[in-house]
């Protein structure tokens, strides 16, 4: 379960490596995440470890501010590669020795080099904003080839906005005829300093501006963060609240996975199924409302409970929808098992192995369709899941039809899951007397939960003070980003949006739009405001 950070292994600077390879060859092989944190003096990289029983591992060290580097780890964890870049950019520490591409990673190139980086506790997101404003163009710069492979290969650039893709991402994939030989990924259209935005709001407003970071699954960022917040506290929610969290969980789950589903049956030619999954999925969204009041942000947990109780008259309603949702999902489980059109287009397609996923710190059904039982409800078990007997699916082929089943057995999981903590659902009164606006005690904490996408993470640093210190998260696509760049080689170009579909990936929506003079050629990226100004006219 999520807890509070009580010890950490400090070490020097320069013995990060060795000691983090003492780690991973005792069994911590998995990197959760790197953690920065501006102590005003130094900044501080906390290494969070975890090994396959649950147990997780905080290795510290410190940097001087003048001169913030360090040894890169990425020769011993690759799936290091993506956290360090995101530490550089907003926190301007170099990590030297990296053998990937260099350039901005989460930042706009128009970002000024001069400036400090944006999470340092110095600078003011407000002259973030404004010096972002005063850029007149803020073209992204693709990473690519500096050379082409042979006189046949030619770089196809998909993205950011592209019909394979749901929300902004860029690839630029070099290809030789219709095989992928090459991607690049470039990530960071939709970032929006929600971590830097949390330090300037109090804990109880955090709650309703973290769940803003996905959609699908707000009420896993908000739980996961309530997680951290109550263990610095010492506040044990009552048993209700904790039932109560767990089935909304399990419904945001199934309303995950049923998305998902739908978008593959889109992305290989089977619309039927589409409009089949979001057609039924239409219910749990339903539940959901009825539940939260809200469809999408429920705003459903807060710090010592729940924000409202569910009657028990709701809940039998919950028990007997899900359980004809149910027996939907399970026509739909036999229809793509042996529809050959589903099994063409994903069997053996986007295939990796355990080791690959290891390698890349992939979490969630990434890793379980590869073959390993790595499930945070199970690892390190929260909420009310050592209430219930459950099962969590796994396959060995590590490849988009994996993915497919695993999926789909899942939603039954979770059915089973919500009728088992309906039937045991304690009485009491979940939600607290007063919603929480005081100070939180000195300290860190880490909230960790089992997302419908795999392992989130959050780490939280009090001082003392209204507001946190420090808030980071890790989420689940951060992790799994990184295979899908690498699995894509020796791939048709047809291929590409299923092998990207699979993980499942979200990246929020953003506020930029690049526009293109069709007589010069010229591109300008304009924010929103100034487009909606420029549509008035």
């Amino acid at each position: 379960m999520s807890g509070k950070i009580q010890s950490k292994m400090f070490v020097e600077p320069g013995t990060i490596l060795d000691i983090l390879k003492k780690e991973v060859d005792n069994g911590f092989n998995h990197l959760v995440t790197v953690t920065a944190v501006d102590l005003k003096e130094s900044i501080e990289l906390i290494y969070h470890l975890s090994d396959l029983k649950g147990n997780i591992k905080h290795v510290s060290t410190r940097i001087p501010r003048d001169k913030p580097e360090i040894a890169t780890v990425t020769t011993l964890i690759p799936g290091a590669d993506f956290y360090e870049r995101e530490i550089t950019d907003l926190f301007g520490i170099s990590f030297y020795g990296k053998q990937t591409t260099t350039g901005r990673f989460i930042l706009p190139e128009c970002y000024p080099p001069g400036s400090p980086p944006p999470l340092l506790k110095n600078v003011d997101s407000n002259q973030v904003k404004d010096t972002l404003a005063k850029q007149e163009t803020c073209e992204f710069k693709a990473t690519t080839l500096h050379a082409p492979l042979s006189p046949e290969s030619v770089v196809v650039p998909v993205g950011p906005y592209h019909p394979a893709f749901k929300e902004p991402e860029y690839f630029s994939l070099v290809t030789d005829g219709e095989r992928i030989v090459k991607a690049f990924l470039r990530i960071g259209f939709v970032h929006r300093g929600i971590e830097k935005a949390a330090e300037t709001r109090s804990y109880l407003r955090d709650i309703f501006l973290l769940e803003r970071v996905c959609g699908i699954c707000s009420a896993s960022h908000s739980w996961c963060f309530v997680e951290a917040v109550e263990k610095l506290l010492g506040v044990e929610p009552p048993s209700r609240a904790t039932y109560l969290r767990t089935i909304v969980a399990e419904l945001e789950r199934i309303h995950s996975h049923s998305l998902w589903l739908g978008l593959v049956g889109y992305w290989i030619g089977f619309e039927s199924m589409f409009m089949w999954v979001w057609g039924i999925r239409e219910e749990i969204m339903n539940l959901m409302e009825e539940i939260s009041g809200n469809r999408v942000h429920k705003s459903f947990v807060t710090i010592g409970g729940v924000r409202r109780d569910v009657s028990d008259s709701l809940l039998r309603k919950i028990q007997e929808r899900t359980k004809e949702f149910g027996k939907q999902f399970e026509n739909l489980l036999d229809t793509l098992v042996s529809s050959e059109e589903v099994i063409e287009r994903t069997k053996g397609i986007g295939k990796y192995d355990i080791e690959v996923a290891r390698k890349f710190c992939t979490v969630g059904p990434v890793r379980r369709a590869a073959g390993e039982l790595f499930d945070v409800r199970k690892l390190e078990p929260y909420g009310a899941y050592t209430e219930v007997d459950f099962e969590v699916p796994t396959e060995e082929e590590g490849d988009v039809y994996s993915l497919i089943k695993i999926r789909v057995k899942e939603v039954l999981e979770s059915i089973n899951i919500i009728h088992q903590l309906i039937e045991k659902m304690p009485s009491g009164n979940p939600v607290p007397s007063r919603y929480f606006m005081g100070t939180v005690p000195e300290g860190e904490a880490y909230g960790r939960i089992e997302a419908p996408r795999g392992e989130l993470f959050y780490y939280v640093k009090a001082n003392n003070t209204h507001n946190p210190y420090r808030v980071k998260i890790r989420t689940p696509t951060l992790a799994n980003i990184q295979l899908v760049a690498n699995i894509l080689e020796g791939y048709s170009i047809s291929d590409f949006p299923v092998i990207v579909t699979s993980i499942d990936p979200c990246f929020s929506c953003m506020d930029r739009v690049t526009v293109i003079n069709s007589s010069t050629g010229e591109k300008t990226v304009l924010p929103v405001k100034l487009l909606k100004e420029k549509r008035r006219r």
